[in-house]
């Protein structure tokens, strides 16, 4: 199956060069839903989205040279135009919210300095398996909020815009970073073994960081006492939709498997829905808007579709 998908995603991954002017008046301080520990889970995240899309853009470029398949290649490069642009936008995101007050920059600075210390230990070709390692994480929580875009019912519209734009082009090159590691690394026994230790590496270091951080800007927020607010985000993180469960346990298994690879889950439609919209209007609001209206038609459609088989 990783065989016959391994190519199948490679004409989605088009660099969009957007400036979505985040400042602290288009980023509220509780940006997501108005909900405090809702937000600053995310926060936790994006606080190392900057230095992560760096740091996964370098140890992508490193190996530009030494890819044997050219249509690999040709999607590196776009990924890398891509992660040089979320950067970018997400490094003003993080200024919005140090505005605010929320400490994102001390964040961070700490997360900085476990990425050196990893680069000094871990050679090319392993950066390159703790790349494919976090872009299976961040394809995996694009996919939860693709797929649930109503969880977004009280967030900004110029945020949501931003961060479905995100979501979106990390689902178009969830396999790049993958396939980068299996060419340079050969494949096999060797490296599905680089692959798993890169997980427990990633697993053991950045769970912890991530949670961690979660409750340090809930302090510095004064929000850890806010009972109802933790009680929605357990909810959310959870149970429904599960965002942490399907990212970290659900969807985790089959990444285990030797035979895994990323488009054995074809997410394409969700996300064309939203790229035809942005190719006629190029306007992130609208394509946001008409991926929500897609799933309302699914949702529509389904009774009827389940009517008929019966």
């Amino acid at each position: 199956m990783a065989i016959a998908n391994r190519k199948i995603g490679y004409d989605e991954v088009e660099h969009r060069d957007l400036d979505f002017g985040m400042n602290p008046e288009t980023v509220p301080r509780h940006w997501f839903n108005n909900d405090p520990w809702a937000t600053h889970w995310m926060n936790a995240i994006l606080a190392a989205v900057p230095d992560g899309e760096r740091w996964v853009m370098q140890a992508t470029s490193k190996q530009l040279n030494n890819l044997k398949d050219p249509s690999v290649r040709k999607a590196a490069i776009s990924f890398i135009r891509q992660e040089r642009t979320h950067a970018r936008e997400h490094d003003a995101m993080n200024e919005a919210m140090v505005a605010h007050g929320i400490p994102m920059d001390r964040v961070e600075a700490v997360f900085k300095v476990v990425r050196r210390t990893l680069q000094r230990y871990l050679g090319d070709v392993t950066q390159c398996a703790m790349a494919a390692t976090f872009e299976h994480f961040t394809a995996v929580i694009a996919q939860v909020m693709l797929d649930h875009p109503e969880q977004w019912d009280d967030t900004r519209p110029e945020v949501s815009a931003m961060l479905f734009w995100h979501f979106v082009e990390e689902t178009e090159h969830k396999s790049v970073s993958f396939d980068v590691f299996q060419d340079v690394s050969g494949g096999g026994v060797r490296a599905y073994a680089i692959r798993m230790a890169t997980l427990a590496v990633g697993a053991a270091v950045f769970l912890p960081l991530v949670h961690g951080n979660w409750l340090y800007f809930l302090w510095k927020d004064r929000q850890l006492t806010n009972i109802p607010s933790a009680l929605r985000a357990f909810k959310l993180l959870y149970f429904s939709p599960g965002i942490f469960t399907k990212a970290f346990v659900i969807d985790l298994l089959p990444f285990l498997s030797p035979f895994f690879h990323p488009w054995d889950t074809d997410n394409r439609d969700v996300i064309h829905a939203w790229k035809r919209a942005f190719e006629d209007t190029g306007d992130t609001l609208k394509a946001y808007a008409a991926l929500r209206e897609w799933h309302e038609g699914n949702r529509n459609d389904a009774p009827a579709q389940q009517e008929a088989a019966a």
